[in-house]
């Protein structure tokens, strides 16, 4: 029988590669596309305090007393700390311990994981990272790959040295324009929840680019790359370019690893184009990141707390655009304002340029660096009925406290407005 050239061709034709795919091909040390499952050593993996001790008891129960992973460990101690009581501290003890007899690299009181570990140029371009946190995806700021996993298949990572992984398909996000004053990275991110839905991107890549990314410093890629996960993404991606680049020249140590970008002809699940100039302030109502409406269709609505700071918007981005609110002004009488530095770092910077003592002498309560009540834990939880304005990143029912308080998650410079009004007030003619 004849075969049909042309069926030939295309038999043969293999389309270009999404950056998952060339992050995932070369941790797996073979070609892949979406799809394909593979067993995979990452080339970080990270524990945190809240769920690193169910991680450490699948791995005992799992009868391994030897860990096989042959990658970076790291214990990062951030989601209850300072520890709050007798179970918190035990847990910190308990991974300290771990961590001195295998010789793991272990920070406590440092910082909050994500941030951390990308100021300290433990998570670069092009790295495959595996955490015990469904933020871990906040890598991605920076062009790596971070996936999170649940406690028994991080230990499964230690126990054998690998795990399997299905390569996603991903989505490519194309920035355009600029960003107008009072918008930031967080209304990207919340615009794209809003345009495909908190399942829009299941178990796929979320890919950004664009010629846009040269406005946007690494501060507000975090913003975008930690809530993808809102959208159901395995992981969001910020493509390298010379903005990440010279992020790292800036630390003095270089890039390792091979900044990674998407071949010109990638095949893509979709593709969402979003201007940003069309782009206004966003706040997500409860009790949902992607009940996203235009901070003008929200105006009025009264605050109990305001909260500056989690494991992407406790920058020092961040903390400048809340001081530009607060400067000079007085934080409302029926408001509490708690603004944590995402770092010790971060702080000391915040400190030296005088942040700080401007957003003291607001009336903000400075927290230390963690995840505190962002996760519902400790240091600012909500009491019933309770509403709160905050840069974070769920506003799930219960999720900073009592199941009848409310969530709204917006940017920072709508945070520390509506800390000074008591309400949700839109900063532009205002401040």
């Amino acid at each position: 029988m004849e075969k049909n050239l042309a069926d030939s061709e295309s038999s043969l034709f293999v389309p270009g590669k999404t950056i998952a795919e060339k992050i995932l091909s070369r941790a797996a040390g073979k070609e892949l596309h979406a799809g394909e499952y593979t067993w995979i050593t990452p080339d970080l993996v990270y524990l945190h305090d809240a769920l690193g001790p169910l991680t450490l008891s699948s791995f005992r129960r799992m009868g391994s007393n030897k860990i096989r992973y042959k990658g970076m460990l790291v214990i990062v101690i951030d989601h209850i700390f300072p520890p709050k009581d007798i179970e918190s501290a035990n847990n910190i003890l308990e991974l300290k311990n771990f961590a001195k007899e295998n010789g793991i690299e272990f920070f406590e009181g440092e910082g909050i994981e994500h941030t951390l570990l990308i100021q300290e140029g433990i998570i670069k371009p092009g790295m495959f990272v595996a955490g015990g946190d469904s933020h871990t995806v906040t890598a991605g700021a920076v062009g790596a790959m971070g996936v999170g996993l649940g406690s028994t298949d991080l230990a499964a990572i230690m126990a054998l040295g690998m795990n399997w992984f299905m390569v996603p398909q991903s989505i490519r996000v194309e920035l355009t324009g600029k960003m107008k004053k009072y918008v930031t990275g967080k209304d990207i991110i919340l615009s794209i929840i809003e345009q495909i839905g908190v399942d829009g991107a299941n178990y796929m890549s979320m890919e950004i680019g664009g010629e846009a990314l040269k406005l946007l410093g690494i501060d507000e890629r975090l913003a975008i790359a930690n809530m993808t996960v809102e959208a159901g993404a395995k992981s969001g991606i910020v493509e390298s370019d010379d903005i990440t680049i010279s992020y790292y020249k800036g630390r003095g140590d270089g890039i390792d690893t091979e900044p990674v970008t998407a071949d010109a002809d990638a095949n893509y699940s979709k593709e969402i184009k979003l201007n940003l100039q069309e782009l206004k302030p966003k706040v997500a109502s409860p009790f949902s990141p992607g009940n996203v409406h235009n901070v003008s269709d929200l105006q009025g609505v009264k605050v109990d707390q305001a909260y500056i700071g989690n494991c992407a918007n406790g920058t020092l981005t961040d903390l400048k655009q809340a001081a530009e609110i607060l400067r000079g002004r007085t934080v409302h009488e029926d408001v509490k304002l708690i603004v944590v530095p995402a770092t010790r770092k971060i702080y000391t910077e915040a400190v030296q340029l005088g942040i700080i003592q401007d957003l003291i002498k607001a009336g903000a309560i400075i927290s230390p660096s963690t995840c505190g009540a962002c996760a519902g834990l400790h240091l600012g939880v909500l009491g019933k009925g309770e509403v709160a304005i905050t840069n974070t990143n769920r506003n799930f029912r219960g999720r900073m406290g009592h199941p009848e308080s409310k969530v709204y998650l917006a940017n920072s410079f709508l945070v520390a407005a509506a800390a000074v009004e008591g309400r949700i007030v839109d900063p532009e003619g205002l401040f």
